[in-house]
């Protein structure tokens, strides 16, 4: 089955320095994806552009030079390929899929590829691109997949990254959030493919396999049961849960600790803000829910499949 993706809606983003909440109508489009693509839309931030790759000539120049390149390429407009969005640029205010996966193959996560229109020229044999253009450092190539199930888009995702680790190509994993945003580049000669084949493999999410001797009643599993429910934040001599103050306190990470839901939200600096398009958007939270467990979350998509159990190994690391 093939299909042409570019009369497809998506959501442009004329600034992405706003915070969510400031997020409306005047900052948000619905355009086509043909229109984000397009040369003569690109060609009207060339400039701009062209002063970004002007930092960026090796690998080791965009690195050197990254905080300025940080800045100038947050001044321009990014879009939210794989759908439309609503009142904000969370994944929660996705209100329509299309069907469609970008994927980024960058000079950062593949530092032996250096011929980038080769690499182009590679995609176009891909009977499932349906585009493929120079990203905006001009160090790495953004192409555009039609997936067969837009609310499998994750597992569309991980198939592909896995064909592409086939191939000796490293994806980076950003887009797998379905709300990642790409900033508008300029490439005055891609790739198009109209007729792009629909792309069907998925990974599907592995069930969790449950022993049932696991599920048999024990001695005080009932008691320890309700007072986890009853008591979350309390530590039991038989059933303690993870200290995670005593812990942030011994990492010498700052934190705002406020109620939440029944349980405590403790908004942190993300460990990894330094990955982020911008340094302002360096807050996540820790989440101590009311049964105990931990959770954690960073709304900029290069955080966006991280967890606590990650957070924790990057402080235990060090």
């Amino acid at each position: 089955m093939t299909t042409n993706i570019f009369n497809r809606l998506m959501t442009l983003l004329n600034r992405v320095t706003l915070q969510a909440a400031e997020q409306n109508g005047d900052n948000i489009k619905t355009i086509t994806i043909g229109q984000f693509v397009s040369p003569e839309y690109q060609a009207n931030y060339a400039q701009q552009i062209a002063q970004i790759r002007a930092l960026c000539p090796t690998l080791e120049d965009k690195i050197k030079n990254e905080d300025r390149v940080k800045q100038l390429k947050v001044r321009l407009p990014a879009g939210i390929i794989s759908g439309v969005a609503a009142d904000g640029i969370g994944q929660d205010n996705i209100v329509e899929r299309n069907g469609v996966i970008s994927i980024d193959i960058d000079a950062k996560d593949n530092p032996d590829i250096h011929d980038w229109e080769a690499l182009k020229r590679d995609l176009a044999t891909q009977p499932f691109v349906a585009y493929a253009g120079i990203s905006v450092s001009g160090l790495g190539i953004f192409a555009l997949i039609p997936v067969l199930d837009p609310m499998k888009h994750k597992e569309h995702f991980d198939a592909l990254e896995r064909y592409f680790a086939e191939n000796g190509l490293k994806l980076d994993r950003a887009p797998k959030n379905i709300s990642s945003k790409r900033f508008v580049s300029y490439d005055p000669a891609p790739v198009w493919n109209t007729e792009a084949e629909v792309y069907e493999e998925v990974i599907e999410a592995q069930p969790v396999v449950v022993d049932e001797q696991s599920l048999e009643p024990r001695p005080g599993m009932l008691r320890q049961m309700l007072r986890s429910l009853m008591m979350p934040l309390c530590i039991s001599d038989d059933f303690p849960p993870f200290d995670l103050e005593d812990f942030l306190r011994n990492h010498g990470i700052e934190y705002e600790a406020r109620p939440r839901q029944g349980g405590i939200q403790y908004v942190v600096r993300c460990p990894w803000a330094h990955l982020h398009s911008s340094h302002s958007y360096a807050d996540s939270a820790l989440f101590r829910y009311p049964d105990g467990r931990i959770g954690y979350k960073c709304l900029h998509d290069h955080c966006a499949d991280r967890t606590w159990h990650d957070f924790r190994e990057f402080y235990e690391a060090q």
